[in-house]
């Protein structure tokens, strides 16, 4: 049995008793706060989403189900991403002119060398009024190395939005310094420190999961003040 299944299991035990437990289980992942926010900011903005929609850097589209007004969803990303359709760089997307309805870019923007490039091809690719709907890190720790080169502030994304031609209509904080703060410890205790050792690990994990929750419940309360970890960006394609 692996560590992180060991990890798992001794802490179902632990929780698995109390109502919603696997609600409260969900926090002992310690990156879990930075992907709740994520999923939660972009599931609350998936009406913008329409048509024929392109999904830059997809991964393994964790949020296509949450565009319900999407017809056509097509992932690019690189080639060793088993479930992408389309294998590209986003700085140079392999489509015609005014393809898309909709581009979704999540948490990509930041390991693109040439962020005003992509944007650029975004907005080629976007149908006229086409939507945008991109999230990327204002505050994160190195990742995914060497190809980690930006973080950028909502003025840095609305400068980038408007060079290539799309109307900014939003960009949100998805949290304050409180849960910052909180998530930036507890990643990087368990991703730095303890190398998914067993022990070490389980301890983080136990420690990081009352921190994460309070500090999101905290942040809930008194709002997105201060730093944040990540912005999302709405923006239209201009006629």
């Amino acid at each position: 049995m692996t560590d992180r299944n060991y990890i798992k299991r001794y802490i179902r035990k632990i929780v698995g008793f109390f109502p919603g437990g696997s609600w409260l289980i969900a926090w002992f992942d310690p990156l879990h706060l930075a992907r709740y926010l994520l999923y939660q900011f972009i599931s609350e903005r998936a009406h913008y989403a329409r048509g024929k929609m392109l999904d830059v850097g997809c991964g393994s589209k964790p949020y296509r189900a949450l565009f319900e007004n999407v017809n056509l969803y097509v992932g690019l990303d690189i080639p060793s991403v088993v479930s992408a359709d389309v294998y590209a760089d986003g700085q140079f997307l392999p489509f015609c002119d005014e393809s898309f309805d909709t581009v979704l870019c999540n948490q990509v923007l930041e390991h693109v060398p040439e962020p005003a490039q992509l944007m650029r091809e975004v907005a080629r690719v976007l149908r006229p009024e086409g939507v945008l709907i991109l999230t990327t890190p204002q505050t994160w720790g190195l990742h995914l190395e060497p190809y980690d080169f930006y973080r950028y502030t909502r003025y840095g994304l609305g400068y980038l939005a408007d060079q290539a031609g799309l109307a900014v209509i939003e960009i949100t904080p998805t949290c304050g310094l409180l849960a910052t703060l909180a998530q930036r410890l507890a990643d990087t205790l368990a991703h730095t420190y303890t190398h998914f050792h067993k022990p070490e690990y389980l301890a983080v994990r136990v420690i990081a999961a009352p921190l994460l929750l309070c500090s999101y419940l905290l942040d809930r309360i008194v709002g997105p003040r201060g730093d944040t970890l990540d912005n999302v960006l709405i923006a239209r394609k201009q006629v």
